[in-house]
């Protein structure tokens, strides 16, 4: 009697997305690997297809920005690639040069962490972990994913190519350039499958493209690293320690001390909401914090390039008010996350919506930080302490007030937080300018 093994087949149902499992006797192992690999290109498709959409929205405004009618399309190209073009600027030495690749690949690494659960192909990969499939197979398939997920990175990366080659730079830069991507893919699958000491090669290769920078050895040293970071993606990934595989982190106790010498009495309610943004939507505040992290270095790069005159003022409080509209989208989470364990918490003694008050509380204090940012930012650019925190209570209070938009209507939330941010942000500029 042969071996049976289970092959996936996907059967879309278009309302509740059901798969089912099939057996049958494949080929070889590439028609399951085949299939698995669709399986998990729709699956992320079908989770962020809302968000992946937004993302190229947001690419292509931030195109539509950038670009300049007067300038040519690889002048264009450079403006947009302009963080990745930074990694081949002259006018930085090696330490410069090695910390900023660190940050790049520390990004690129983020990028995937926030979206994880999508990529991996979510809670149905716990069955299909039986399939009998190798490892590099199912590398493959993450890479695969991969690929799709950085589309909006890799299109900042064809641009930087596409200026480099349009300039006439050397082979050195170019092949520096072109590294970044399996060194950012090399990051990116440690991350997935949670692999600490893939860090450890990282920070060596990134170690010798800053050493090797403008010298004559760069673009073989550039080559080496591009060919290691594609080989050891391409190859089956090694067994991990057991010291790692069965090292179980502890969380520490002091944030819990300090939350409860804060709110007393509250803490319980705090924490839960606390704990709703930093564990049950951990990805998505993740990746709200890298948005607000990014405007944040918008706000200090606009002041450079206005040369810190008045106009970098306005461009601080203006990026104030852009980081509350942004991470006003963490109180739809918790509201739906209220939502749902409404019919436990209704039988305890409990007004109604007494979770409101608890959520802007949890809110303000994760925005904290990145709304006091561009605070500093005003301060140092002649603001004065006085109209600094007067602004930073006004976007305090505009991250408030927002909540009410986001929860009114899920088509026309975005739309609406704008029109009040927009507002908001005006009237504010207007007063404290």
């Amino acid at each position: 009697m042969p071996h049976w093994h289970a092959a996936l087949a996907c059967i879309g149902c278009r309302r509740n997305r059901t798969c089912f499992i099939i057996l049958r006797q494949p080929r070889s192992e590439t028609a399951i690997a085949t299939p698995l690999l669709h399986y998990r290109l729709r699956w992320y498709a079908v989770s962020t297809a809302r968000l992946l959409l937004r993302r190229w929205q947001a690419l292509v405004l931030l195109l539509g920005v950038l670009a300049s009618a007067n300038a040519s399309v690889f002048a264009n190209a450079a403006t947009f690639a302009r963080p990745i073009l930074l990694v081949v600027s002259p006018g930085h030495g090696p330490g410069w040069r090695f910390g900023y690749l660190i940050l790049l690949l520390a990004c690129a690494a983020l990028w995937a962490h926030m979206q994880r659960m999508q990529i991996k192909g979510g809670a149905f990969m716990a069955f299909a972990a039986s399939l009998p499939l190798d490892a590099r197979q199912r590398r493959r398939a993450d890479l695969a994913v991969l690929v799709l997920a950085d589309s909006p990175l890799l299109l900042m990366v064809a641009g930087a190519l596409a200026s480099e080659a349009a300039r006439g730079a050397t082979p050195a830069h170019l092949l520096l350039l072109a590294a970044l991507v399996p060194l950012a893919l090399a990051a990116q699958v440690g991350v997935l499958e949670r692999r600490p000491l893939a860090a450890a090669g990282l920070v060596a290769a990134c170690m010798l493209l800053a050493a090797a920078f403008g010298t004559r050895l760069a673009p073989v040293i550039d080559l080496l690293v591009w060919a290691g970071a594609a080989l050891a993606l391409r190859q089956a990934p090694w067994p991990q320690p057991r010291a790692l595989v069965c090292l179980h982190l502890r969380a520490p106790a002091w944030p819990g001390r300090l939350l409860h010498a804060i709110a007393g009495r509250h803490t319980a309610p705090l924490q839960a909401a606390f704990s709703i943004l930093l564990r049950e939507r951990r990805d998505e505040a993740l990746a709200k914090a890298l948005g607000a992290a990014a405007l944040c270095a918008g706000a200090l790069g606009l002041a450079t390039v206005f040369e810190h005159d008045r106009r970098a003022l306005g461009a601080a409080w203006f990026v104030q008010g852009c980081i509350a509209l942004h991470l006003s989208g963490l109180f739809r989470g918790l509201e739906m996350a209220h939502r749902a364990s409404a019919a436990y918490t209704a039988a305890l003694p409990l007004a109604p919506d007494w979770w409101r008050r608890f959520d802007l509380a949890a809110v303000a204090g994760f925005a904290l930080p990145f709304l006091a940012a561009p605070a500093l930012l005003a301060c140092y650019e002649g603001a004065g302490p006085a109209r600094a925190s007067a602004g930073l209570l006004s976007y305090a209070v505009l991250l408030c007030v927002l909540r009410a938009p986001q929860l009114a209507s899920e088509r026309h939330a975005v739309v609406l937080s704008t029109v009040v941010a927009g507002g908001w942000m005006a009237a504010t500029i207007a007063c404290l300018y």
